[in-house]
């Protein structure tokens, strides 16, 4: 049995098969009462059309093969139907009023049902065309739809879909279909929830409260407080199923009520995706971390009992840089503080010279909010730019996966490690029985100290060559130093006293040493009165810094170069030395004149003029007590180019010689 153009055929062997003769197929085909559809010819055999067979031999070559005529009468649907793309565009766009689509598999179900329609349509107008065109009545409907829906199954085979199979309900569809489209597919369990119990605004917005009650109240729970107000109002009853529907369609608007503000912005909310800093210094994260590793304490109680406790932690702070998460700084206390925060800062600053041979600053620093105030200016000094993370938002902090890290790498092969935090599955946490038999080996504070120390220092020593490789592609105006002065007035630790300037200087105890530092800033001797702070670093003691009391004045001074006495002791650099402070006290003096100068000129004519000056015939003495000093200064200026005119603008005038008489010998300091 071969199907040839669209006509089912049968050959002469299986005719001859105890359905007709082969001269009675011959006769009849020449007489035209058969259709030869092919020739016999060289490896074919010749085929006739089942349906051009008279009835009784038809009626057995069905009997024989049942499914055949199924075949030849679903055929003609089959073959007209054509992909309509336009219901497939048209089901794909489709949303429905909570934004949601068609599932994928409906929308193709969907697309066969209009095109396997469109079929039908196109069919039926073939087959009443051709009967007008033969003069013959149009095809009755009720037939044409009964074929229909017996080549529905078959139909179903190549063109999956959800037609109704009893021909009366597929004319009505078809009708459907006629008058409202695509859409008669879109049945109403696509568009209503559970026959819309909660149908009014007034009866969801008690749901969702209930839903988002901060008690994270279960399905049941859900529903017997709704219930209990829907007996009251006469609403239809609920069950926990539809609650369970509710809480997931709901699930964005009542998440902040159920689980916090936190967990709704960490879980819920748009994520930043950020990419690592290209070099080292372009940014920096920090934060404290209690360090998964127990060490055993003892202490003293009200009684005066010795008590030793093995379940304590220590704090270490980090300051990362996430180039390569190179923990560039770091400080370890028993809390959290600032002054942690800023002994963290301080190594980072160390560190960097270490690397670089200079102290370097990030361009940009990211803190929590935790003592920002009282943090703020140090961090402006160790950043171009400071930007805190969003309260509770560690995940914006690289610096909390890099914990994570060291607890894995490190903390977690040690015998005093303490476990994950506690919302970790329990079976992932280390035996309590094991660490309860081994607390007499946990180390004590100074112990977990040194342990600590070295995981931060094995760290960096894994990582440190990439460091360097990636310091290369620091930009140079990206190279931002660490001035020494900035270091001192925020990391510098101080004797706790305040100095005057005295006649060698300024002369602090320093690590239990009087030592003396001067500054050649002739600014720093015009505040002779002040009492200074001192802020030192104790692995440099070469400077310091000098502060007043509110921290607006602020010197940089070196340590006093000491000079031998005896010019056999005299070595390298003694005479440079000497002669930057007679340089320093020649600018000094000059600085001085210069200053009296300009008052004397200033004041001239309100003191006399000419030769009739008042000084020469009355001892009247200036509010200091002086007469001979002015009287003085009026002879030393005859002989002296006339200088009665106002001095140019910036322009400072010339002192008179004699006020300082003399030449300094090798070993006159001033």
């Amino acid at each position: 049995m071969e199907i040839i153009n669209n006509t089912l055929c049968i050959s002469a062997q299986e005719l001859t098969d105890g359905i007709m003769s082969l001269p009675t197929v011959q006769k009849m085909a020449q007489r035209g009462q058969v259709t030869q559809v092919r020739r016999a010819c060289y490896g074919n055999c010749a085929l006739y059309s089942v349906e051009s067979l008279p009835i009784k031999y038809r009626a057995e070559v069905y009997r024989r093969h049942p499914d055949l005529q199924e075949k030849a009468e679903s055929k003609p649907f089959v073959d007209r139907i054509e992909v309509d793309w336009r219901a497939v565009q048209h089901f794909a766009d489709y949303t429905f009023d909570d934004g949601r689509y068609l599932p994928m598999d409906k929308q193709a179900e969907l697309a066969n049902n209009c095109a396997i329609m469109n079929a039908f349509r196109k069919l039926m107008e073939e087959c009443n065309s051709h009967h007008i065109r033969q003069s013959k009545p149009r095809i009755k409907k009720g037939d044409f739809w009964r074929k229909a829906a017996d080549a529905l199954p078959r139909i179903a085979e190549k063109w999956p879909h959800s037609l109704p199979e009893h021909w009366q309900r597929l004319q009505s569809k078809f009708g459907e279909y006629v008058r409202m489209g695509y859409d008669c597919f879109i049945t109403a369990k696509y568009r209503n929830t559970n026959a819309l119990k909660v149908d009014d605004d007034v009866k969801e917005s008690l749901l969702l409260q209930l839903i988002a009650h901060h008690n994270n109240l279960d399905n049941a729970q859900i529903a017997a407080l709704y219930n209990l107000k829907a007996r009251e109002e006469g609403w239809e009853e609920i069950s926990n199923s539809t609650v369970a529907v509710w809480k997931e369609k709901y699930d964005l608007v009542t998440a902040s009520g159920r689980l916090g503000e936190t967990r709704f912005r960490n879980t819920k909310t748009m994520q930043v995706k950020r990419s690592r800093p290209t070099a080292p210094f372009l940014f920096w994260t920090l934060d404290g971390w209690d360090v998964e590793l127990l060490y055993q304490a003892t202490k003293t109680d009200k009684n005066g009992h010795s008590v030793t406790t093995y379940s304590n932690r220590m704090t270490v702070e980090v300051v990362l840089d996430p180039c390569n998460n190179y923990p560039i700084g770091f400080a370890i206390g028993t809390h959290e503080t600032p002054e942690l925060i800023k002994e963290a800062l301080r190594n980072a600053a160390l560190h960097s010279r270490e690397i670089t041979g200079e102290m370097l600053r990030a361009n940009q620093i990211q803190c929590d909010h935790y003592a920002i105030k009282a943090m703020t200016s140090g961090y402006r000094v160790m950043a171009d730019k400071l930007t805190p993370a969003r309260v509770k938002n560690a995940k914006a902090k690289e610096v909390e996966r890099y914990f994570i890290y060291l607890n894995k790498k490190y903390c977690q092969m040690m015998n005093n490690w303490s476990g994950f935090g506690v919302t970790t599955d329990p079976m992932k946490q280390p035996n309590s029985e094991a660490l309860n038999l081994r607390r007499h080996s946990f180390p004590d504070e100074q112990g977990i100290r040194e342990q600590i120390s070295k995981i931060i220092e094995l760290d960096r020593a894994v990582k440190i060559e990439q460091f360097r490789e990636m310091l290369t592609h620091l930009p140079a105006e990206r190279r931002l130093p660490l001035t020494k002065e900035n270091y001192l007035l925020y990391f510098g630790e101080e004797t706790g006293y305040r100095n005057a300037i005295e006649g060698q200087g300024l002369c602090p105890k320093l690590l239990g040493k009087t030592r003396a530092y001067d500054c050649f800033d002739i600014r720093f001797r015009q505040w002779a009165s002040v009492r200074w702070r001192v802020k030192y670093d104790p692995d440099d003691l070469s400077e310091v810094l000098a502060v007043n009391d509110d921290g607006t004045l602020r010197f940089m001074l070196e340590e006093k170069y000491v000079q031998p006495m005896a010019l056999a002791d005299r070595k390298d650099g003694d005479s440079e030395q000497l002669q930057r402070v007679r340089d320093f006290n020649e600018r000094l003096e000059s600085h001085v004149e210069n200053q009296l100068s300009i008052a004397y000129h200033k004041t001239e004519e309100l003191l006399g003029e000419g030769d009739d000056n008042i000084l020469k015939r009355l001892l009247i003495v200036d509010s200091r007590g002086q007469h001979k000093l002015p009287k003085a200064q009026m002879r030393l200026q005859q002989g002296v180019e006339d200088i009665s005119a106002e001095p140019a603008v910036n322009e400072i005038p010339i002192a008179p010689k004699g006020i300082y008489e003399g030449k300094d010998d090798d070993y006159s300091i001033f």
